[in-house]
């Protein structure tokens, strides 16, 4: 699986709407113009309600698909769906198989309950803060730079124009870590959701963790990989992916065939790997745990 390759398709595809979003918000904060940041935190509200909302269905789809085919499945052969959350869900039971039919409306039906504009606030007032505080920083600059009018509220002398196209570069670099790592979250958050319905379960009852190993691959993430657990370790609370900004890791679903193969099944339990002391989060990221939990 390359997850590496997976990630950057959906990033091409969907970051950009995240930077038109946190880029309103940033001219929208800069200038003080509060109707602007206001429409600007609405927008941002529904477009990660709804990429936020099917990336946590694409990972619950390729659950399905594991589950159906109790084998290793190749990512590659999934996109994220360009359809609003809605369709995605239907997609997800239409896609799902007979046998599997219950456990998908179950899990669609939580998704539709999680990702509404309300319940993602907590996603948006994050990505509010940093945007305010690059604001902060933007104008205090600029009256360094004698770039300001002397008048009610200090406001910045550039026309707007000139704004977006000093900020767009900042913009842009922060709404695709935003946009990456909160998907790779969402993702694994669909893959544990739907992984603990019983019928499932009972098919791909195991993780195996999965960094991409290359030059980029943070050590103590690479160190992980390999390590399998059951599907419902409390482990998992420390090391579901994503480990930090941009990280790329993810989890693969591990079938009962494979485990029989890999001798990682006894009486019908997992034997789970040993953690690698050195393996875990990136210092400073605020890893909340197991995604599905929150």
């Amino acid at each position: 699986m390359n997850a590496d390759k997976f990630l950057e398709g959906l990033g091409s595809t969907h970051a950009r709407f995240y930077f038109a979003a946190v880029h309103d918000l940033y001219v929208a904060k800069v200038r003080g113009n509060r109707p602007a940041a206001a429409d600007a935190r609405h927008e941002l509200a529904r477009v990660m309600a709804e990429t936020i909302g099917a990336a946590e269905v694409l990972g619950a789809m390729m659950t399905l698909q594991a589950a159906a085919k109790g084998a290793r499945f190749a990512a590659e052969q999934t996109v994220l769906p360009r359809v609003t959350l809605a369709e995605a869900l239907d997609d997800l039971v239409a896609r799902a198989p007979v046998t599997l039919r219950n456990a998908a409306e179950r899990t669609a039906q939580k998704i539709a309950e999680l990702y509404t504009e309300d319940r993602v606030m907590a996603f948006v007032r994050s990505a509010e803060d940093t945007v305010t505080r690059e604001a902060q920083n933007f104008v205090s600059r600029a009256f360094r730079e004698g770039l300001a009018e002397n008048e009610a509220g200090r406001r910045i002398s550039m026309a707007v124009e000139q704004v977006r196209e000093l900020t767009e570069p900042w913009s842009e670099g922060y709404s695709r870590m935003v946009f990456r790592t909160n998907v790779n979250t969402a993702v694994t958050a669909g893959r544990f959701r739907q992984s603990q319905d019983p019928e499932v379960r009972a098919v791909v009852p195991a993780f195996v963790f999965d960094s991409v190993n290359d030059s980029d691959t943070r050590h103590n993430h690479g160190v992980l990989d390999g390590v399998v657990m059951a599907v419902d370790d409390p482990r998992w609370n420390k090391l579901s992916p994503p480990l930090g900004y941009n990280c790329r890791c993810q989890v693969r679903h591990v079938s009962v065939v494979e485990l029989e193969a890999m001798g990682r099944l006894r009486d019908g339990s997992v034997i789970a790997s040993s953690i690698p002391a050195d393996g875990g989060p990136d210092p400073g990221f605020r890893h909340g745990g197991r995604p599905d939990l929150l």
